[in-house]
């Protein structure tokens, strides 16, 4: 099963919230807002996380947050949002992936460029221009710290 992965505001930009979603039949999204960024960032100056590979690694465990309950066979398309960083991202996912399946995680994870037709492309989109947020799960910053420790 393949699954497409898409964001709308980008982690980087402060002043905003963003979304991201997931699509391959069943979608789903999450919404993390721009105050919560900023609290991660904070929280994440404080680790031994180099400044530039934040981003990239706070983008892979939202990612994660958001599709840690489908199943372990299946293969991530990740819209290239981070171009030079795609092995961060698909480490980090890795990890967290076969933590939670106890080092069974059966996935791949690739990148791509996801189009605006894509279904994926069109929740996140609508979410971020708060067109359709009823089904959207907001991202809590313990929520994600939670997966640093």
């Amino acid at each position: 099963m393949v699954v497409e992965i898409d964001q709308s505001g980008k982690l980087e930009q402060l002043d905003t919230g963003t979304a991201i979603a997931y699509a391959n039949g069943k979608s789903g999204a999450i919404w993390i807002t721009a105050k919560t960024k900023r609290d991660l960032i904070k929280y994440l100056r404080k680790t031994l996380i180099p400044t530039k590979d934040s981003w990239p690694i706070l983008f892979a465990v939202l990612i994660y947050a958001m599709i840690e309950k489908l199943p372990k066979n299946v293969v991530l398309r990740i819209d290239e949002e981070y171009t030079g960083k795609e092995k961060i991202i698909s480490e980090t996912l890795e990890k967290l992936l076969g933590r939670n399946f106890a080092k069974k995680w059966e996935g791949k994870v690739r990148f791509g460029l996801i189009g605006r037709h894509s279904p994926a492309h069109k929740l996140s989109w609508e979410v971020h221009r708060k067109k359709n947020r009823q089904r959207v799960r907001g991202i809590k910053f313990e929520e994600v710290v939670k997966y640093f420790k």
